[in-house]
């Protein structure tokens, strides 16, 4: 007798779930959190936080989590990065305010003295006078960033005893936590998890990828899949895993924000075990379900949503860049000729100033004869540094030369090699690169660089490194 198939029969995991496999999976089955969802709380403005916490009340008699995300999160709640996450947010943007008045205040002094206004005159003083009132409204904004972190941030977190959040957590988890697996067990998962992660198999290679966790830290992101395979083969029900944790390993790569799909490897896997289907969303779109099915609009605010994608936008931005392996290398100055100039061009000129001026003295002479708005030899050298940045040109006592790349350009005028160079040398840009490469839009790179520990470039420096990449064509 022939077996007759349809066409999503072998092929489950290509199936789009819809509005009505999610309302079955939040009345009927297994909603697993992981770790990142609880630690967003943290994270999460005052409303949105409250409205979350609303949605996972509704869902209570559904939850399950898995011993190795409660572990997960008493290790990182304490973190620095946690606690102060939305004073570090406020101080970020502050620092952009504060940057941007002295910004102003060094434009208009250089402005008078192009048109040569005097110094205490009438002009003069109504100028500053005016960027003296805007230095008080970036005050009050600044009061007002301090006045939303206030309220955004968890009152009380570094005591359990007055952790509004942890008093929410140990009522609604009380019974819903899996057990640890025994010291042999774990050991043997640890070693299952690193052979899979040998072999790129889903979820957590792309730890074992980095090289920035020890085997057992690594390991975290399978253990919760194994116990989360565990519970469902028990259960016997189908299970709804909310996580904002988008790498590859967890998520297909076609998958789009509109329509995240889990990899087919892991539905695949647990139709394999316990015969039942896995769906996979972010935490914005499990608030967007719960209140759908739960009748939750009149209880929560309508942005909630909307402003949830937002953040998890922005902190897949910031963990993009967090996961970036380059090595920290060199800094660029401002080139000669202003900002809207062709740097290829510019870099070029330099390049020859040092071929045929050899002796450092002669060359900076050159320079500021060449480039006439730098009147300054420090400033000339500075500038002229650009060169060793990139890989050019080296320094060697009182005597200056081109490398075979830097020759190379002059030779060549090879555009290709420069921009090259740039990516490979200039700290931050492969990081900024890669990001823009994952989609990351080129308006959420500035602060997300200005804030990498590693990179420790200034918001600044930052603006300078992505001018540099927009005028050599490498801001793709």
């Amino acid at each position: 007798m022939v077996t007759a198939f349809g066409l999503f029969d072998g092929f489950e995991a290509h199936r789009t779930p819809n509005d009505d496999n999610y309302s079955a999976v939040l009345a009927k089955g297994l909603v697993v959190l992981d770790t990142n969802v609880l630690l967003d709380l943290y994270r999460m403005n005052a409303r949105v936080r409250k409205d979350m916490l609303k949605v996972l009340k509704a869902i209570e008699d559904r939850i399950w989590i898995p011993h190795q995300v409660v572990m997960e999160f008493w290790r990182n709640r304490q973190s620095e990065d946690l606690v102060g996450y939305h004073d570090r947010r406020a101080d970020s943007t502050k620092k952009d305010l504060q940057d941007s008045v002295l910004k102003a205040r060094r434009t208009i002094e250089e402005w008078i003295k192009q048109v040569h206004i005097e110094d205490g005159s009438e002009e003069a003083l109504a100028l500053h006078r005016q960027l003296e009132r805007s230095s008080e409204n970036f005050k009050v904004l600044q009061g007002m960033l301090d006045a939303q972190a206030e309220r955004d941030r968890v009152p009380g977190i570094r005591d359990t005893n007055t952790d509004p959040v942890i008093k929410f957590l140990e009522d609604l988890f009380t019974g819903r936590v899996g057990a640890p697996y025994d010291e042999a067990r774990h050991r043997e998962l640890v070693t299952e998890a690193r052979r899979r992660g040998d072999l790129k198999i889903p979820p957590g290679y792309k730890d074992f990828e980095s090289g920035k966790k020890g085997d057992i830290e690594a390991a975290g992101d399978y253990l919760v899949w194994q116990q989360l395979l565990d519970e469902v083969s028990e259960r016997k029900t189908d299970v709804l895993f909310v996580t904002r944790d988008i790498k590859e390993d967890w998520w297909r790569a076609a998958s789009t924000r509109a329509i995240r799909m889990p990899r087919t490897e892991l539905v695949d896997e647990l139709r394999s075990v316990t015969g039942r289907r896995l769906f996979m969303v972010e935490p914005s779109l499990l608030m967007q379900q719960v209140i759908r099915v739960f009748g939750l609009g009149e209880k929560t605010d309508s942005k909630s949503v909307a402003a949830l994608q937002q953040f998890e936008s922005a902190e897949a931005t910031a963990e993009a860049i967090r996961r970036s392996n380059s090595k920290i290398r060199y800094r660029l100055a401002q080139l000669p000729g202003g900002r809207s100039g062709d740097y290829f061009e510019i870099i070029l000129v330099m390049a020859k100033l040092v071929a045929v001026n050899p002796r450092m003295g002669d060359c900076l002479q050159k320079f500021m004869e060449e480039f006439q708005s730098v009147t300054l030899e420090p400033e000339a050298r500075r500038r002229l540094m650009n060169l060793v940045s990139l890989g050019l040109a080296v320094i060697e006592g009182d005597q200056v030369h081109l490398t075979d790349a830097g020759e190379t350009y002059v030779r060549n005028y090879d555009r290709e090699l420069l921009a090259n160079l740039f990516i490979e040398r200039i700290e931050g840009a492969s990081e900024a690169r890669e990001l823009l490469r994952e989609g990351v839009p080129v308006s959420g790179l500035r602060v997300l660089l200005a804030e990498h520990p590693a990179l420790d470039l200034s918001a600044t420096q930052s603006d300078l490194l992505l001018r540099w990449m927009e005028r050599l064509g490498v801001l793709i």
